[in-house]
């Protein structure tokens, strides 16, 4: 099998020869190897390590043709001596400007690591604002664009899978917000909330359906905002699972087209919600900050859905060639059995990983990740 016929053979809970291997190598480390931090850089760093590329910085477009006076913009308007990069965030309506300040560049061995210091959404009254952009920006839709994942499918071949990002409502307003803002907002103001939270899902499903009409396969939906803050199960029903639901229902009517989770965090009471809503595969199980090993998801949900992960990070940084080999080892005797299984990284690659180990991981899937002699 090829390797993108491993991946996807596994995607739909199939046996593949091998089980694929697929680190979620981002632009942080991209950057550090290479120096430079595109998708095509991501999958070079996969070329290099005999991986599958399956999560890099690609996205289908939405082509939006906004009246004057109206703008979504970030940009750096400053760089210090240090190094630091300020970025300025401008929401901007006829009525009324947002604006917000993000940093990077603090860490000089890991420059492209940055911090959101000011939000634009700062009140109550600031949300008007937002949901008026947003429905001006549904109202402009002219129509969609696919030519990175057209390039990246050209590009990676049976190498890799340019799989598309998406995000849902609950993502959107955090990173407008920030996420203990948000959490006091949705307490606070729950009528206004729901109404950012459908404004925000009908611009997701704009996205969903230009990842419809594209030629990429795969998808993936964030919600690693909501599950890596612990907002509880209850919480998460009301606030984030009417997107995955809405999401499902429109690729589900596309046959050839597949949609999953990227979580992290407490996910064991949530992933009865995830399976009844249909998704196709979940991530990353996180060993770390999570709450259920793989060996029990696998137990439980091997069949139904895809399962990727969980391997620890952590033992890519500060490990050794023997414990990342340990670490792929307890990961294939848990979810291998049965097929349906993807060995991902229980998060981003660090950028200070260490490529022995990582070169490892992948070695001892060969050896001992096969389910055909």
């Amino acid at each position: 099998m090829t390797k993108r016929e491993r991946f996807m053979t596994a995607l739909c809970c199939g046996i593949p020869d091998v089980v694929p291997v697929a680190p979620l190598i981002h632009s942080r480390y991209a950057y550090k190897l290479l120096g430079r931090a595109d998708w095509r850089a991501v999958f070079e760093v996969h070329q290099m390590l005999g991986s599958i590329c399956f999560r890099g910085p690609i996205g289908v477009g939405v082509l939006v043709q906004m009246p004057e006076g109206w703008e979504y913009s970030r940009s750096v308007v400053s760089t210090e001596p240090n190094g630091r990069l300020i970025s300025e965030i401008i929401l901007k309506t006829p009525k009324r400007t947002l604006l917000g300040k993000h940093v990077s560049g603090m860490i000089p061995h890991d420059p492209l690591v940055g911090r959101t210091v000011e939000y634009p959404v700062k009140s109550k009254d600031d949300w008007e604002v937002w949901i008026d952009y947003h429905e001006q920006w549904i109202s402009s839709v002219k129509g969609f664009e696919f030519e990175t994942v057209n390039e990246a499918l050209a590009v990676m071949g049976e190498d890799g899978i340019a799989s598309v990002g998406l995000v849902p409502a609950f993502t959107m307003a955090g990173e407008a917000r920030g996420m203990q803002d948000l959490l006091l907002d949705l307490v606070d103001y729950p009528k206004v909330m729901e109404e950012v939270m459908q404004i925000g899902r009908q611009v997701m499903l704009k996205h969903v359906e230009s990842f419809l009409a594209s030629p990429a396969e795969v998808a993936w939906l964030d919600v690693c905002w909501a599950t890596g803050a612990n907002i509880g199960p209850k919480m998460f029903e009301r606030w984030v699972l009417s997107d995955i639901i809405a999401a499902m229902e429109l690729v589900r009517g596309k046959p050839g087209k597949y949609l999953g989770l990227y979580t992290l965090g407490r996910v064991r009471e949530l992933l009865p919600m995830f399976v009844d809503a249909g998704v196709h595969f979940i991530e990353t199980f996180e060993p770390n900050q999570g709450d259920i090993t793989l060996a029990e998801a696998k137990l439980n949900y091997g069949g139904k859905v895809c399962i990727m992960g969980n391997f620890n990070c952590l033992v890519l940084s500060f490990g050794t060639v023997e414990d990342a080999r340990r670490e792929t080892l307890r990961c294939l005797k848990e979810g291998m059995e049965g097929g349906g299984y993807i060995l991902v990284t229980g998060d981003e690659v660090p950028a200070d990983a260490k490529w022995e180990n990582l070169k490892v991981m992948v070695e001892t899937v060969e050896e001992h990740g096969r389910y055909v002699a």
